[in-house]
């Protein structure tokens, strides 16, 4: 990585380096370098690091500690979201975000409403490391103009509480269709029978649905979702039914979702490997599932915000997203995908079973085993959102 060095003055030098500096700052002399702030408005588990990242022989469990001793002169303030929805209405309202970690779906938005840059690549040394796949993907460039970084990717499938399907004689969901029709695992048994957590999100939720009834969400295969009428009037369907099961539709259930699961308020819901590997260390016997229809599969990473007054030092934000510390971090502690090929190489090395186990080194294949999360054609928003008000009024 490209980092910046700060002269190192060694033994007695040093001592009376510094004592010059006390008399000159007491006489109103130079005064200690200040650091370069930048602001980042990201996802939680990539904001605070659990476990810990190990670095030079010190543990940080949060960018903001990290960040600095990789860049120096440089201190990042963090804050995040658990809902893209609320990160772009946050940005047009004026919050103050120099990076943000979209995933690919919300990039036609953001370059809609102006409120990401174009990147230089020239700036970021990771980015020649990178799987072609993913330097050529939908959603990485618009209109020839690089605009988004992919850093990881993974799966959305169902995490659901083993112990609470035992003890209360469920059968174990194994697909989308079972999600969607829990009276057949023997939810109409339950004294409270709502206990599922849905995404209050119309992307996801009508896609969940198509997923369930066998549909091609990108049938004609031009890196966009649709559907038809039909269609979407028989998702509406599948998710007017699961409503009396449904326990809570969330904002963001990626937060949500780990205490309502140990909580025991639902027994099922939306899922991610690293919410249900956090939830497993915590002692919960929580089952991430792969559908047997298979997953949605998201791609996310960072992009500028348009008008950053810190464009060039924004980059280095994204450098230490799709370098090694942060990709190698993401491949064995969250189970994602990493776009990092040279990463990837360094894993097939040190834990070659990792490798195969996640195809780390295969994208393709694995990005091809789910329904990947690709922006929707054009019209199809208002039609999903016309669908999901409909089933939450009824």
């Amino acid at each position: 990585m490209d980092r910046r060095k700060f002269l190192i003055v060694a033994g007695a030098g040093a001592a009376a380096v510094a004592a010059g500096y006390l008399i000159l700052t007491n006489m109103g002399g130079p005064t200690a370098p200040t650091r370069k702030t930048l602001y980042l408005y990201t996802w939680e588990e990539e904001m605070n690091f659990d476990p810990p990242i190990e670095y030079q022989g010190t543990e940080y469990d949060n960018v903001s500690d990290l960040f600095p001793q990789v860049y120096p002169g440089y201190e990042v303030e963090a804050s995040y979201y658990g809902d893209q929805d609320r990160m772009i209405a946050d940005l047009i309202a004026g919050r103050r975000a120099d990076v943000i970690a979209p995933c690919v779906d919300t990039i036609p938005t953001l370059v809609e409403e102006d409120l990401i840059a174009e990147i230089d690549t020239t700036l970021l040394e990771n980015w020649s490391k990178m799987f072609p796949i993913f330097r050529d993907i939908t959603g990485v460039k618009v209109g020839g103009k690089v605009v988004f970084i992919p850093t990881n990717y993974g799966s959305e499938a169902i995490s659901y509480r083993t112990d609470l399907f035992e003890d209360n004689g469920l059968e174990p969901p194994t697909s989308w269709y079972d999600f969607f029709h829990p009276w057949e695992l023997g939810f109409d048994n339950l004294d409270d029978k709502r206990r599922i957590l849905m995404p209050d999100d119309s992307y996801l939720g009508v896609a969940m649905a198509a997923l369930s009834l066998g549909y091609n969400l990108d049938a004609n295969g031009d890196g966009l979702w649709e559907l038809t009428d039909e269609q979407l009037e028989n998702c509406k369907e599948v998710l007017i039914n699961q409503k009396p099961y449904v326990r809570k539709y969330s904002e963001e259930p990626d937060v949500e979702m780990p205490s309502l699961l140990s909580g025991g308020d639902v027994y099922m819901s939306i899922g991610w490997a690293p919410e249900t590997l956090v939830l497993n260390d915590e002692g919960f016997p929580v089952e991430f599932v792969i559908p047997d229809e298979g997953p949605l599969v998201f791609l996310c990473g960072n992009a500028i915000v348009a008008n950053t007054e810190n464009y060039e030092d924004a980059h280095k934000l994204l450098d230490f997203y799709l370098g090694p510390i942060i990709q190698k971090y993401f491949a064995t502690e969250y189970w994602y995908g990493i776009t990092n090929e040279a990463v990837v190489n360094l894993l097939k090395e040190e834990d070659p079973e990792l490798v195969d186990s996640l195809l780390l080194d295969k994208p393709q294949e694995a990005l091809s085993k789910g329904s990947f999360e690709y922006p929707l054609a054009e019209g199809q928003d208002e039609l999903w959102e016309a669908v999901w008000d409909e089933v939450l009024e009824a």
